[in-house]
């Protein structure tokens, strides 16, 4: 004898082929149709290619801008709560 649990399955894959799906051309408004699309450029023309960020200063201005988070850090974590 059969389960009913065999019989699910085989009832929604059959209800779902009765549902009525939109029509896919109707999916997009008719003034987009004449849109062109962005062109499309090499990889070597996306990826950045400014010169380096860095220089012989870089070290000592990013440890000044630490220790001045830090300290701010410590302020706001020492600052009486209103």
């Amino acid at each position: 004898m059969m389960r009913p649990v065999y019989f699910l399955p085989l009832t929604l894959i059959l209800a779902a082929g009765c549902a009525q799906f939109p029509e896919v051309d109707e999916a997009t408004a008719p003034t987009l149709s004449d849109i062109e699309y962005p062109k499309l450029l090499p990889v070597e023309q996306i990826l950045d290619q400014d010169a380096p960020r860095l220089d012989e200063n870089s070290e000592t201005s990013l440890q000044g801008r630490s220790s001045r988070l830090k300290r701010r850090a410590s302020e706001l974590r020492n600052a009486p709560v209103e």
